[in-house]
């Protein structure tokens, strides 16, 4: 689950301490298959079914939902409004997913329309077929007892014990079980709902709240409306009773902060630093927030930890502590995860599941990155060794790589997140930076794959990144180095370099190589440490099956230690040449 996932992660040294240390790792055999996905090339060495997007034949463009409920039974009662155009030169049948509902009206350009329901969704046939070129809509009138995607807290407790709330979970899809639409990724529409409910409450929906209206029977109406596009994943309720904190960014942006009433004292603890990362993302991804507003509203009963919905993250109420709790679990890291979803996965939002890891692998990354700021360089770097740590135990299961819809959370979350800090190495910080700006301005409100952000970066630096993508993207699994080193002395110089010293590295790829694993390629740092405290560093692309690597000790200083990719800058382990 998109933002529900999250690593606590942590560092080790690599000291090869010993004359000869092996750095073990593990490679991917894996099967070939190159697919074609809406005329851009979109690699995959392991099949993965859900490479391609889904197909569809129109284009949805607005979503109006109205909606009320029954929460003592579970029903929905809602009429929907889907506004669109044909993709096809000639549409004669449309189908919106929907599990299980019940259909009272289905109306084609306020017309009736001929339409046939099956358990997961609603066919229906226009007559005459629609073609290019013209502006269409649908409007259902239907009711649902959804058991996946609306949850109904706390209305039938015996003891009347439980807070009573309504809240939705779209993700992957399951806003199908409660709203008849097309529910993939692949799709963005603007969205508007009207909910009327028990003007007791209080109810968050994405986007701007248009009106709030008082219908005089103890029932209000509320209307939220988008104005720019995201998926249908990402739509959100949230009812219950809650008070609202407002606070605002440096660049305006309202900020809504959601706590139930008892709970006052919780909410500085809880919200700490809400609006310092707000302000960090805007200024380190170098885009200003895409939305209109923000929201961050705690539930009961959560499923994951949080969801990053559209304008409106969604948590669970166990993230809401005082400040005894805070030094336990907090809510900081989570809090950056779902903002950061904010640019990756709501502003630009995967085309197929393959691609998944363009959104949680960055959601990782800045979350991270902004708990640095405020927990320090100790913490970042324990959090990005546990990264590490549980992308390699990955591989012992599997080989699949981080653009694969089954590569699991270890990929798409830690995997993917220490892949972009390497990027980020690679091209240096500043290039990186300006790469990840492009790549989300051009995208703004779009769909994208992996090659979209590979372009990104050729465009913005003139630098051709395929090789890295071809090893950490696409391909699974890590490099298998052995290293060991030994140091010559003036013995071994010919007669004109009498007199000097000097560190030899030996490094080898030992993993076996096949028409779909080749040789790693990286930029290793090796480093030489001496007993007076000082050091020699040299930096090798280390990319052919041996290397030898020499640093020179002109000083002829004693040795104390060596290290190998001494900052944790690639992805790998090590292990005593002695253990193995």
């Amino acid at each position: 689950m998109s933002s529900a996932f999250y690593f606590l992660l942590l560092p080790s040294s690599k000291k090869l301490r010993m004359k000869k240390l092996l750095l073990v790792f593990s490679i991917a055999n894996c099967a070939f298959s190159i697919t074609n996905s809406f005329a851009q090339q979109t690699r995959s060495y392991i099949i993965d079914k859900a490479l391609a997007p889904r197909e569809h034949s129109v284009d949805m463009q607005h979503l109006k939902l109205e909606v009320s409920f029954e929460p003592q039974k579970g029903l929905v009662k809602g009429k929907v409004t889907h506004y669109f155009s044909p993709l096809q030169q000639k549409v004669d049948s449309i189908f919106l997913d929907g599990i299980k509902i019940k259909y009272s009206s289905v109306k084609l350009n306020g017309k009736d329309v001929r339409y046939k329901t099956e358990d997961n969704g609603i066919t229906i046939f226009p007559s005459p077929a629609l073609t290019w070129g013209t502006k269409d809509s649908l409007t259902l009138i239907y009711e649902a007892t959804p058991g996946k995607g609306i949850y109904f807290i706390g209305w039938n407790d015996p003891n009347n014990l439980s807070r009573k709330q309504i809240w939705t979970q779209g993700q992957g899809i399951d806003n199908r079980h409660w709203i008849p639409c097309y529910d993939e990724s692949n799709d963005k529409l603007t969205t508007e709902v009207f909910v009327t409910f028990d003007s007791e409450y209080k109810v968050l929906s994405n986007g701007t709240k248009m009106e709030e209206k008082d219908n005089g029977n103890n029932t209000k109406t509320w209307h939220y409306k988008m104005q720019h596009p995201h998926t249908t994943y990402l739509m959100m309720l949230g009812i219950g009773k809650y008070e609202i904190e407002e606070r605002k960014s440096a660049s305006g942006v309202p900020i809504h902060l959601w706590y139930y009433t008892e709970w006052k004292d919780r909410v500085e603890p809880t919200y700490r630093y809400s609006v310092e990362m707000f302000d960090f993302f805007e200024k380190e991804i170098g885009v200003p927030y895409g939305w209109e507003s923000y929201s961050q509203i705690p539930v009961q009963d959560f499923m994951y930890g949080a969801m990053e919905n559209t304008t409106a993250t969604l948590f669970g109420d166990f993230f809401f502590v005082d400040n005894r709790s805070y030094v336990d679990r907090n809510y900081v890291a989570v809090n950056a995860h779902e903002l950061a979803h904010q640019w990756f996965g709501d502003l630009v939002t995967e085309r197929s599941a393959a691609h998944h890891w363009l959104q949680e692998s960055f959601a990782t990354h800045y979350n991270l990155t902004y708990e640095r700021e405020v927990f320090g360089q100790d913490h970042f770097d324990w959090a990005r060794r546990n990264n590490v740590n549980a992308a390699l135990a990955a591989s012992k299961a599997d080989k699949k790589p981080i653009a694969h819809s089954e590569a699991g959370s270890p990929r798409h979350y830690p995997k993917g997140s220490i892949v972009l800090q390497m990027m980020k190495y690679v091209v240096g910080r500043e290039g990186y930076n300006k790469s990840i700006k492009h790549y989300l301005e051009k995208h703004k409100y779009q769909n994208v794959d992996s090659e979209d952000l590979l372009v990104a970066f050729h465009e913005t630096l003139g630098k051709s990144l395929d090789w890295f993508w071809e090893e950490w993207v696409y391909k699974g699994g890590e490099p298998h180095y052995v290293v060991s080193y030994r140091e010559e002395t003036e013995n071994a110089f010919p007669a004109s370099m009498q007199g000097k010293q000097q560190t030899v590295f030996s490094v080898s790829q030992e993993h076996e190589l096949s028409d779909v694993v080749g040789l790693f390629k990286m930029p290793i740092v090796f480093e030489v440490h001496y007993t007076d405290g000082t050091k020699d560093s040299k930096t090798v692309w280390v990319e052919n099956k041996h290397h030898e690597v020499k640093v020179e000790n002109a000083a002829s200083k004693k040795v104390s230690f060596v290290l190998f990719d001494p900052n944790s800058d690639c992805l790998l382990y090590t292990s005593d040449a002695a253990d193995e």
